[in-house]
């Protein structure tokens, strides 16, 4: 499996889409690599940089609803909303903790959508923004 993590000081970037770096980790080698993401190029530049990887699995923190479709439509497993230093979010989702409240964004509550139903408003109740995941 190849997970790319989007990463800013040592940390997952707080907005995947003007992210600048991504750690590329191969499993089955146990090999990482370094990926720059052109600003200037667009969205759909780095959709296919991340399909030319073949990356299975994004980490990121905050993606904008086009982007996450984006990336979910090219077989992509987008985990959005996440917060942390890099080694600390990537072992706990090589052990399936990621879903821990401790990795998600400050603000998500429920888990940015994830299932937290709908209120009057029409948005997701503890989502960011009213963003509800694909």
């Amino acid at each position: 499996m190849r997970i790319a993590l989007s990463v800013w000081n040592g940390r997952i970037a707080p907005l995947f889409d003007v992210a600048c770096n991504i750690q590329v980790i191969d499993t089955e080698d146990n090999s990482r690599s370094e990926v720059t993401l052109p600003l200037q190029s667009g969205m759909i530049r780095r959709a296919e940089i991340l399909t030319s990887q073949e990356v299975d699995v994004l980490i990121c923190g905050a993606v904008s609803k086009s982007v996450h479709h984006m990336l979910s439509s090219s077989g992509i497993d987008v985990r959005s909303f996440v917060s942390g230093k890099f080694n600390e979010v990537l072992e706990a989702f090589l052990a399936g903790g990621l879903d821990d409240q401790y990795f998600r964004m400050p603000g998500c509550g429920r888990g940015c959508g994830r299932g937290a139903g709908i209120n009057r408003r029409g948005r997701g109740r503890g989502s960011c923004n009213g963003r509800k995941e694909v």
